[in-house]
């Protein structure tokens, strides 16, 4: 080995040692402070050019997260909305079987039919409501139908073999001979062109007052007796007219209607007038 070169071999060892002392004695933080000092704003200024960058990753990243969460969500809640609905009609059919039945022990001796509404007259010259059920059932033109809690609802006006036309009392062109139930004073209940009843040729002298109930009273054949149309809503009466002007509040809600029940044990009969 020549002396220069044991020199420079001398010289790195005591570097090295000296290095390895200045480090356990802290010797080199002032140093290392500088560096820090001179690297830190290249630093934050890398940091500050690359977040935005970061920012719109992670936004995207939340973005996705969020978006399949909310449409699980979705489907979550239109899945319980639509059990809930089903629950909902199920009670409420049940609910029309109970009805049915209510109606059948009430009246035992009447045979009943019971049919969806599957079409109704939008126009407001008319009140008509079509049925599920036709001749084809045992359905005939002149039949009484009613409401699942037994009011009137109107007449089989027209059928077909597996369909029926039923004209609702409050069109226009129903009549139904009546009576007012507490004072049996009678009368006829006609329809109006805005879905109202009247009962007129109620004399003046009738005792009938608002609450009373109105019920068919069979004159004439062509309904049953004691089914109930509704009850008296306003009585009208003056000294210069010859009868009182009684409107009655029917008790079916016709215009919301989805079951009714024809009466297929009554044959509706027009009684001829001797000559």
């Amino acid at each position: 080995m020549t002396a220069r070169t044991l020199a420079w071999t001398s010289f790195i060892a005591i570097a090295a040692f000296v290095l390895m002392a200045a480090n356990r004695l802290t010797v080199l933080d002032p140093v290392e402070n500088v560096t820090l000092n001179v690297t830190s704003p290249m630093q934050t200024g890398l940091s500050s050019l690359t977040r935005p960058v970061a920012d719109w990753v992670n936004n995207i990243t939340d973005a996705g997260a969020l978006s399949d969460e909310n449409r699980r969500l979705r489907e979550e809640n239109e899945r319980l909305t639509n059990e809930l609905a089903r629950a909902r009609e199920e009670a409420i059919q049940q609910q029309s079987a109970e009805d049915l039945n209510a109606v059948k022990q009430q009246f035992p001796d009447d045979v009943f039919l019971a049919s969806n509404v599957v079409s109704r007259d939008s126009s407001n010259a008319r009140a008509i409501i079509a049925i599920d059920s036709g001749s084809g059932d045992g359905v005939r033109e002149g039949m009484i139908v009613v409401s699942e809690g037994r009011s009137l609802v109107g007449t089989v006006t027209k059928t077909f073999d597996d369909y029926s036309w039923i004209t609702l009392i409050t069109d226009p062109k129903s009549a139904v001979s009546a009576i007012v139930q507490e004072s049996r004073s009678d009368g006829v209940v006609s329809g109006n062109y805005d879905g109202s009843l009247v009962m007129d040729f109620v004399g003046q002298g009738a005792a009938v007052k608002v609450g009373d109930f109105v019920t068919t009273s069979g004159v004439g054949g062509r309904y049953p007796s004691g089914i109930v149309i509704g009850r008296i809503a306003d009585v009208q009466k003056t000294d210069q007219d010859l009868f009182q002007k009684v409107h009655v509040d029917h008790l079916a809600s016709l215009s919301k209607l989805e079951r009714v029940l024809v009466l297929t044990s009554f044959e509706p009969r027009t009684l001829e007038k001797p000559e």
